[in-house]
C-alpha cells in the first residue's frame, strides 16, 4: 500500500533514468562499430569494400597534393614533418632544411597528383608531374594520417649530413639550376 510520507512514482519515472543511459550506451556502441567500419583495424585505413579503399586512395592522393604543395612552396620544415616515422628518424629536420634550402629544383613549379594507387591496405603510391619532371610519393598510413615513406635510396643522400647531400644532389642534377621546367606546348592557333 501506499505510505503517506512517500510520493508515489509512476513505473515509468523510475525507469527513466535505466532508459536514457541504455540509449547512450546504444548511442557510443553504434558510433564505435561505424568507426571501426570506416577505419579499419587498430585504427588504420579501412579494407574491407572497394568503396573503402576509393576513399583510402583518396585521403592519400589529398596528402601527397599537400606534400607536393609544401615542395613547391619551399615550406622544407613543413614537407620534413609529412615523413614517416623512419625517414625523421634517419634524416634530422635541420639537415633536411639546410639541403632544400641549396637546393630547390621545384621551387614555385606546380606539382600536381595524376593518379594514386593502392599497393596494399596501408600504401599508396601517388604518381605526381610538374615542371618537366614526374615521380611517385610513397604514402603510407601510420600514427593515424598519411604519410611520405620515402625509399632508402630517397633517404641514402642525407646519411652524412647536408654538405654531402647538396653535393649528390648537385651531382645529379637534381640541385638548384639542375632541373629545368620545362616550357609549356604553345596553344594551337585558331586559323
Amino acid at each position: 500500500m501506499h505510505r503517506p510520507d512517500r510520493p508515489r512514482r509512476p513505473w515509468r519515472r523510475r525507469l527513466a533514468p535505466v532508459a536514457v543511459a541504455a540509449a547512450l550506451l546504444a548511442a557510443v556502441w553504434v558510433s564505435r562499430a561505424q568507426d571501426a567500419a570506416t577505419t579499419g583495424p587498430a585504427g588504420g585505413p579501412a579494407t574491407g569494400s572497394a568503396a573503402g579503399r576509393g576513399a583510402d586512395e583518396q585521403a592519400a592522393r589529398a596528402a601527397a597534393q599537400r606534400h607536393l604543395g609544401l615542395l613547391s612552396g619551399g615550406d622544407w620544415s613543413g614537407a620534413w614533418a609529412d615523413f614517416g616515422r623512419e625517414a625523421r628518424q634517419r634524416v634530422p629536420r635541420d639537415t633536411y632544411v639546410r639541403v632544400h634550402r641549396a637546393c630547390h629544383p621545384l621551387l614555385a613549379v606546380p606539382l600536381q597528383v595524376e593518379r594514386a594507387v593502392a599497393a596494399d591496405a596501408r600504401t599508396v603510391d601517388a604518381h605526381w608531374r610538374g615542371g618537366g619532371t614526374s615521380g611517385t610519393l610513397r604514402m603510407r598510413h601510420e600514427d593515424g594520417r598519411w604519410r611520405v615513406a620515402m625509399t632508402p635510396d630517397q633517404l641514402a643522400p642525407y646519411a652524412r649530413g647536408a654538405d654531402s647531400a647538396i653535393a649528390a644532389l648537385r651531382r645529379n642534377g637534381q640541385c638548384g639550376d639542375g632541373v629545368r621546367p620545362t616550357p609549356a606546348a604553345p596553344a594551337p592557333s585558331a586559323g
